[in-house]
């Protein structure tokens, strides 16, 4: 499973304990990129029979919500959490509809 919940460009070295994870500075675009990818990858993950496109959809959508955020460091976080829920509410839709058929 993928680990990466918040938007790095540190690596941690093998063996080290509690490092310190606060961001140093904004993020780069390739550690942005790195982390849409992640909510991608987890929403596949979590969501196995929606079409790939669906969720590539889904995801752009919940970090547009967060394009002017100042803080960058938790937008991956809040963007899963907000794209997880909407596809959930719409599978939960979906299925109601199909047991009243």
């Amino acid at each position: 499973m993928i680990s990466r919940a918040v938007i790095t460009d540190w690596a941690v070295p093998s063996g080290s304990h509690c490092p310190d994870t606060r961001p140093a500075g904004p993020p780069t675009p390739a550690a942005e990129q790195r982390a849409r990818k992640d909510v991608q990858e987890r929403l596949l993950h979590q969501f196995p029979d929606v079409p790939s496109e669906t969720l590539s959809r889904v995801a752009a959508e919940a970090f547009a919500l967060f394009a002017d955020a100042r803080v960058r460091h938790y937008v991956p976080v809040l963007a899963l959490k907000r794209a997880s829920g909407r596809l959930s509410e719409r599978l939960a839709a979906l299925g109601e509809r199909g047991g009243e058929a």
